[in-house]
C-alpha cells in the first residue's frame, strides 16, 4: 500500500508562502540582532547600578546551588563568588562607578568591573 503525499500549491499560493518566509526570517533576524546589541548597554547599566560597602564574612559551598563557591557579606547578602575575595576584604563600591576597592589588609585593590566582564565574555 503506497501513501503519497503529493501537494499541489498554485502559483499565488506560493508567491503567499514566500513572502511570508521572508517576513517572518527578518522579523527574527532583526529581534536577535537588536537583542545582541542591547544586551552590553543593559549589562552596563546593571554593573554601574550595583552599590556595595560591606565586608567579606564567609567563602563556601553552596550544596543548593550545585556546589558554586558563595560569598557572604556582612550585609547579609549572598552572591556567586565572582572574583577572588578572601575571608575579612571590605568591599566599596559607589553606584555609578565601574571600580570596586578591596581592602585586603595593607593594600588596596582595584576591581574594575567592565574589564573583567570582558573577561569572561559578557561585555564586548
Amino acid at each position: 500500500m503506497e501513501n503519497n503525499f503529493n501537494i499541489e500549491v498554485d502559483k499565488s499560493s506560493k508567491k503567499t508562502i514566500t513572502i511570508f518566509i521572508i517576513v517572518f526570517g527578518s522579523i527574527l533576524l532583526l529581534t536577535i540582532m537588536y537583542l545582541i546589541l542591547n544586551s552590553n548597554s543593559d549589562r552596563k547599566q546593571k554593573l554601574l547600578s550595583i552599590e556595595r560597602h560591606t565586608r567579606v564574612i564567609d567563602i563556601y559551598n553552596n550544596k543548593h546551588e550545585h556546589n558554586f563557591l558563595y560569598v557572604k557579606f556582612s550585609n547579609g547578602s549572598q552572591k556567586i563568588l565572582e572574583y577572588p575575595y578572601k575571608v575579612g576584604d571590605s568591599i566599596s563600591k559607589t553606584k555609578g562607578d565601574s571600580v570596586e576597592y578591596i581592602f585586603r589588609k595593607d593594600s588596596i585593590i582595584e576591581n574594575n568591573l567592565f574589564k573583567e566582564s570582558r573577561k569572561n565574555g559578557l561585555l564586548e
